[in-house]
């Protein structure tokens, strides 16, 4: 029992890894295909991670519109996290859901979707060193 707790443990701390480092590069750099992966392994996590993704992006634009020094800049990447974030909380996603989300993913980021699939959040720091 402890062996598939910890499994099950490891990969949950994996989504959320893959989920951070998405959401890292879709609001500092604005790329749409890793919005597409965030959203797309939040719906791939259980609903309790899912919850906690939520109050994580929630955090960040609060952390966002304190501290960041540019007044545009801190606005634009609030509304990325609060848009991802309503986007999340759009509906309780199912199985059915995630397939098809996965679906339409599939095509333009393949790469971001087999990574997904693993789940190997290091994609994002191979592709954007300057982030991390």
């Amino acid at each position: 029992m402890t062996f598939l707790k910890n499994l099950l443990f490891r990969y949950s701390k994996r989504i959320n890894d893959y989920f951070v480092d998405a959401v890292r590069v879709y609001v500092l750099k604005g790329e749409e295909d890793a919005r597409w992966a965030a959203l797309v392994s939040a719906k791939v996590a259980g609903e309790k991670q899912r919850k906690l993704m939520i109050e994580d992006l929630s955090n960040m634009a609060s952390n966002v519109m304190q501290n960041f020094p540019n007044k545009l800049t801190r606005k634009s990447l609030s509304e990325r996290l609060l848009s991802l974030k309503q986007d999340i909380e759009s509906k309780n996603w199912d199985l059915k859901d995630v397939r098809g989300e996965k679906g339409e993913i599939s095509k333009p980021i393949s790469e971001y979707l087999s990574c997904l699939d693993q789940p190997d959040p290091s994609i994002f720091r191979r592709k954007y060193p300057e982030l991390f």
